[in-house]
């Protein structure tokens, strides 16, 4: 099988030297053209140039006389009629197409007709050629080759392969001359080049609209320089307009490639995009292939739109599998889009979490009805997944679940309880759930015998505009340079992550110094915030979450939660530009790689991993997880959801202050552990390989801590502040818990993983490294800081007990 031939990369001399068979013949003198008689003389309408070329590199007839097509405008002893830059484009088109015929020319028996040493040197012989007269000033490139992009035009209506071939053989051709010009001839005939691609519309209907980006490549400029208007008409006419249904697609595939290359979507717009490359005509399959091509790089408001048109107008949501639902969620999944620009496939996506035939949190029993309700109630299409959910249940007979679902308040207004009530035994079951008293929504824990925080709803600031609590943050953490340890977390709702990749932080937790604070995101975006109230807690918040004299302290961090909050961080008009600037946070402590430490195991082992593990192994109280799984973008929020995420930023700071107080880990092995997460050199799954760090020596003697699987936790009373008791039984406990092997250099270990750029800069004026040895070496790492909170927590905890207590009787 014969392949297309393709030509060669050109290959620059050394300075000084110059290129096989590309020096003038002995006729030549000083550059200029030789006496009488050293000109090619015309024979039979050809032109000799053996006495003036030396065409090393070619020994065939044939190749020598198209490498002529390239010599002859300047050395010919003709007086055109037409000018030489005229001349040399249409000689370098001619070249190209008789080059590219010969190449494929074949004699007796099949065999190609020119020589083969000759097939692989003529582009280059053309070039070298072409440099030849560059240097000797035959042709000056600001004057002679400005015309050049009109030869372009020969591979119109060409197949992909010859017409890449086409471009590619001239554009080796003029880059071979131009390279070796002076740099202010180069410099200037750029300069006109992106003069005429600017501002002669004309010039794209003669170049075949396949060359631009060839052509942008030799004039040193990018898509920028293109005229939208004239490109996009090319376009739809050279490749928009197949004869046949084959043709056409074919087209459709080099324009959607050359559209993303160039990045001209904006010039064609949503509705254009969608009209050219979603044609119903073709199968799913190919359109999808066409639309993901063409919005490949694309700005992201513009592959949003053309979503959007496609969910408003094509999908049909009554339909169990529609084709044009699937084929949304496959364009979202290629271009990893935001699924909340497409509204039905966003409550496709909710419908399909609720149930979909073998799996969702409904059919498989997952969440109570309660959390269901709670996900659903403030939903713009709340009755029809309200029925989705009911449905499932009573298909299932589980008439008990359905009805605690439609015993809520809300749910007893919608038509979905109309339609059930001649369901007499469904109706006596929502009549006996509906009588049970709410339990009092209180800032604590909703389950008893667990962890409460010393603090009230008073004491808590809710940041959810610009008002006195974000400036007391602001005051507390930035204004003032004193090192402090900050406990974070943020949270977050996903129906599928599979689906939805642009998942947002709705608030942010932060606990520190008798301090605990609620960044409402959500209120600050859609409820109460304006745009100026957006900007200005943001920028307080990345200036919190980069602050080298603040450490903050988060537990099982992975690279998708960074996301999340990074998403959260940035504003929404930056959020959909280009190129966000994404927040990074340093000096950060992962309590999970401290307890790893200690346990000398694993990051992701789960004795590490879990934080309600490690409450009740080292505060010796549990925590309290009935929010965990609840809607955190429901407004107003509940006190309970509150205190839950307080706790959870307020439990790893407390731990990791109370190991090194009472001097289970040490200060200066903790500080090493800082690190610095949301560097874009950092590998992309940094988390995984952080998870996987052994953080034991392979001698270490506790076998079932070094596997990282037991499942048994540190033993001791329950809800006793045994750090601080004096007895016997106190001192055993601390004595017994498990400590880190001081063997273990973490920064090493980290950086021997591929994990280098997590570690801070081991300069000695490296403020973050600074920041965080004064933080480990301030008060609030005392044993006697650390006891009054202790004491804290736990009468809170007595508080609590007795308030049940008394509740029940």
């Amino acid at each position: 099988q014969r392949h297309r031939p393709g030509p060669p990369a050109p290959r620059r001399p050394s300075r000084g030297r110059s290129a096989p068979g590309a020096r003038l013949g002995a006729g030549a003198v000083a550059g200029a053209p030789g006496p009488e008689g050293a000109r090619p003389v015309a024979l039979n309408g050809q032109y000799d140039f053996r006495n003036y070329y030396d065409f090393t590199s070619l020994r065939g007839d044939s190749a020598r006389e198209l490498v002529g097509l390239i010599l002859a405008p300047a050395l010919s002893a003709q007086q055109p009629s037409e000018t030489l830059g005229t001349m040399f484009a249409r000689a370098l088109e001619r070249f190209a197409l008789r080059a590219f015929d010969a190449l494929l020319e074949t004699g007796a028996g099949g065999r190609y007709a020119m020589l083969e040493e000759d097939r692989h040197t003529l582009v280059r012989e053309a070039g070298q050629a072409l440099r030849c007269l560059v240097e000797k000033k035959l042709v000056l490139p600001h004057q002679d080759l400005v015309l050049c992009l009109e030869a372009f035009g020969a591979s119109k209506g060409r197949p992909p392969a010859d017409q890449s071939w086409l471009c590619q053989c001239m554009e080796v051709i003029l880059k071979a001359g131009i390279d070796f010009a002076e740099p202010g001839h180069v410099q200037a005939w750029r300069e006109k080049i992106q003069r005429r691609i600017q501002g002669e519309a004309e010039l794209y209907s003669i170049v075949d609209v396949r060359a631009w980006p060839f052509i942008l490549k030799l004039a040193g400029t990018d898509h920028s320089a293109i005229d939208s208007e004239a490109f996009q008409m090319q376009v739809q006419l050279q490749l928009c307009l197949g004869s046949t249904k084959a043709s056409l697609a074919d087209g459709l595939r080099q324009a959607a490639q050359l559209i993303a290359d160039l990045r001209q979507q904006v010039a064609f717009g949503p509705d254009m995009l969608r009209e050219l490359f979603n044609d119903r005509k073709y199968d799913r399959r190919e359109r999808k292939h066409l639309l993901s091509t063409v919005l490949r790089g694309s700005p992201r408001l513009v592959a949003q739109d053309v979503l959007r048109g496609m969910d408003d107008v094509d999908v049909d949501i009554s339909e169990r599998d529609d084709e044009e639902m699937c084929l949304v969620k496959d364009l979202l999944v290629a271009l990893k889009e935001d699924i909340r620009c497409c509204k039905h496939a966003f409550f496709k996506m909710k419908q399909d979490w609720l149930c979909y035939r073998h799996s969702g949190v409904v059919s498989m029993q997952e969440l109570s009805p309660e959390q269901v309700c709670d996900h659903l109630e403030d939903e713009d299409n709340y009755e029809e997944l309200l029925r989705t959910a009911v449905n499932r249940c009573l298909r299932d007979n589980r008439k008990f679940e359905a009805a605690r679902m439609l015993a809520r308040p809300t749910s007893i207004k919608s038509k979905v309880y109309e339609t059930n009530r001649n369901d007499k035994q469904l109706t006596y079951l929502i009549s006996i759930y509906s009588e049970i008293t709410a339990t009092p929504d209180v800032f604590g824990p909703i389950e008893e015998m667990t962890l409460v925080l010393p603090a009230t709803t008073d004491g808590v600031l809710i940041v959810d505009r610009d008002g006195e609590p974000l400036r007391r943050l602001e005051r507390d953490l930035l204004s003032n340079p004193q090192p402090r340890a900050v406990g974070m977390w943020w949270f977050w709702r996903c129906f599928d992550a599979k689906l939805d990749f642009w998942a947002r932080a709705s608030t942010l937790a932060i606990a520190y110094e008798g301090t605990l604070a609620i960044v409402d995101f959500w209120a600050i975006e859609f409820v109460e915030g304006t745009p100026d109230d957006e900007r200005r807690g943001k920028d307080i918040v990345r200036r919190i979450l980069e602050a080298p004299h603040l450490l903050k302290v988060v537990h099982d961090m992975s690279a998708n939660a960074l996301q999340v909050l990074q998403r959260a961080v940035v504003t929404q008009d930056a959020l959909y530009g280009d190129a966000p600037e994404w927040p990074r946070i340093f000096p950060v402590l992962d309590l999970a790689v401290v307890i790893a430490s200690v346990r000398k195991s694993t990051p992701g082992a789960p004795t590490c991993a879990k934080l309600s593990r490690l409450t009740s192994d080292f505060l010796r109280l549990d925590l309290c997880l009935a929010e965990a799984l609840m809607n955190f973008e429901r407004r107003p929020l509940r006190k309970t959801q509150l205190h839950y995420m307080l706790t959870v930023a307020w439990s790893p700071l407390v731990i990791l202050r109370t190991l090194c107080a009472y001097g289970i880990v040490p200060r200066q092995a903790a500080a090493r552990m800082a690190m610095q997460v949301g560097h874009p050199n950092a590998p992309a799954q940094w988390d995984v390989l952080l998870r996987r760090l052994s953080l034991f020596s392979p001698d270490s003697g506790n076998r079932d801590e070094n596997d990282g699987d037991a499942l048994v936790g540190i033993q001791g009373n329950y809800a006793e502040n045994l750090w601080d008791d004096p007895g016997e039984e106190g001192i055993a406990w601390r004595k017994a818990l498990p400590r880190p092997d001081p063997r273990v250099d973490f920064p090493a270990l980290a950086a021997k993983q591929g994990l280098g750029q997590l570690l801070l800069p081991q300069g000695e004026a490296s403020p973050a490294r600074e920041g965080v040895q004064a933080v480990f070496d301030s008060d609030a790492f005392a044993v006697q800081s650390v006891s009054r909170d202790l004491v804290a927590m736990y009468e809170a905890y007595q508080l609590r007990a007795a308030e049940a207590a008394a509740f029940r009787e």
